[in-house]
C-alpha cells in the first residue's frame, strides 16, 4: 500500500495529469498516460511522477521536433516507459470446435470466469488473424448482474470489444457458449465511452445460473479500490491469476479495430504482478477481485507481455449499464 505521503503526491499531480494527457497521447507512439512510481535503472525512486508509455523508445537524436516527451510538466517530473496495451479477445475459425477451451463450474452452471463468444462472426484479415477468414472472437463472462428493473432479468458481464465485435452489433445479438456452440444468451446493453468498455448479456431462462467466479467464490458485492490491495481475477484465457493495483489513473489508448479505430477509456485501473503472468488472449471482460470476495474492475486489456492488465472500474460499468451485480447475500435472503 502506497504511504500518506505518496497519496498526498499523487493528489497533488492528479489535476496535472488530467490536464496534459490529450496533449500527450497526441504524441507519435504514445499509448499509456499514468501515475506511477519513477523508475532509474530498474529500481523504484519513491518518487511519484507523470508516466508515459510509448510504443518503443527512441534516442533524442531520432525524434522529430515538438514530439519529445518533456522531463517536466508544469512542475511534475515524468517517466518514459515501454508499454503497449492490448485487448484480450481470442480469435477461433468460425468452423473450429471450441469445446477445449471451456472453463466453466462443474455442473454446467453459467458463472463467472467461463467463456463467451458472439454467434456473428467477423471476416478478418493478418496481422489480425493468421490467414484471411470468418472468425469468432473469445472472451471472458466475467460475473451475473441483474438489470434494474422490476423484471430483475439475470444477465452477465463483458466488455464491447468482445460481446459487440464491430460496429454492426444490435441488442438481440445472440452469445455462443463456447462448450461446443450452443446459444445461450443475447446481447442486452452495451457501452463504449470514455471511461467505460463493456456490455451486459441477458442468460437464457433456461439455463442455470451462479454468483460464485471460478476458482474464487461467491460474489459478496462491489466496492472501489487502491494502490498496493491485492486482487485476483479468472479469465478464459489464463484461469485465476493474482495481482496488485498499483494505480487507478491509467489513461490508455486502444485498437478496437478498422470499424471502431483508436478509443481513449481514462481512469482505468491497472494491477500488476512484477514479473508472473497476469493476463493474456480471452481474458476480456474477466471480474477483477478483491480479497473480500467483491469486484473492483472488469478486465479490458494488458501489456503484450501479460505481466500488467488494466480493468475498468466496476461503479462505472454498473452504472452506464444500469445493472447490478447478483451477489451471495442476494441469493441468501433475508
Amino acid at each position: 500500500m502506497l504511504s500518506i505521503r505518496e497519496l498526498r503526491d499523487r493528489a497533488v499531480i492528479r489535476p496535472v495529469k488530467r490536464a496534459v494527457e490529450d496533449q500527450l497521447l497526441d504524441l507519435p507512439g504514445v499509448t499509456i498516460v499514468d501515475i506511477g512510481e519513477k523508475l532509474r535503472a530498474g529500481r523504484r525512486t519513491g518518487e511519484q511522477v507523470i508516466v508515459v508509455s510509448v510504443m518503443r523508445k527512441k534516442p533524442a537524436d531520432e525524434l522529430r521536433p515538438g514530439t519529445r516527451i518533456p522531463h517536466h510538466i508544469l512542475g511534475i517530473p515524468t517517466d518514459v516507459v515501454e508499454e503497449q496495451p492490448v485487448l484480450e479477445h481470442i480469435h477461433r475459425g468460425s468452423q473450429e470446435n471450441l469445446a477445449p477451451r471451456l472453463r466453466r463450474l462443474r455442473g454446467g452452471a453459467v458463472a463467472g470466469g467461463a467463456g463467451i463468444a458472439p454467434y456473428r462472426a467477423a471476416y478478418l484479415v493478418p496481422p489480425v488473424v493468421p490467414v484471411p477468414g470468418s472468425y469468432r472472437r473469445i472472451g471472458t463472462l466475467g460475473v451475473l448482474v441483474t438489470a434494474n428493473e422490476p423484471s430483475a432479468t439475470t444477465m452477465g458481464l463483458t466488455t464491447f470489444d468482445v460481446a459487440c465485435l464491430d460496429d454492426a452489433w444490435a441488442v438481440g445479438d445472440r452469445m455462443v457458449d463456447p462448450a461446443g456452440g450452443r446459444v445461450h444468451a443475447d446481447l442486452a446493453r452495451a457501452a463504449l465511452s470514455g471511461r467505460v468498455d463493456a456490455a451486459a448479456v441477458t442468460i437464457a431462462s433456461r439455463l442455470d445460473t451462479s454468483h460464485v467466479v471460478g476458482g474464487i467464490g461467491p460474489v459478496t458485492g462491489h466496492a472501489g479500490t487502491y494502490p498496493g490491495e491485492r486482487v485476483r481475477k479468472c479469465g478464459f484465457g489464463t484461469g485465476l491469476t493474482l495481482g496488485v493495483v498499483t494505480s487507478v489513473d491509467a489513461t490508455l489508448r486502444l485498437d478496437h479495430g478498422d470499424s471502431l479505430g483508436i478509443r481513449v477509456l481514462r481512469e482505468q485501473i491497472r494491477v500488476d504482478t512484477s514479473g508472473r503472468r497476469y493476463c493474456g488472449p480471452g481474458d476480456s471482460g474477466a471480474a477483477v477481485i478483491d480479497p473480500g470476495g467483491r469486484v473492483i474492475g472488469l478486465h479490458v486489456a494488458g501489456g503484450r507481455r501479460g505481466r500488467v492488465g488494466f480493468a475498468c472500474p466496476i461503479g462505472g460499468v454498473l452504472d452506464e449499464l444500469d445493472v447490478a451485480l447478483r451477489t451471495a447475500a442476494e441469493l441468501v435472503g433475508p
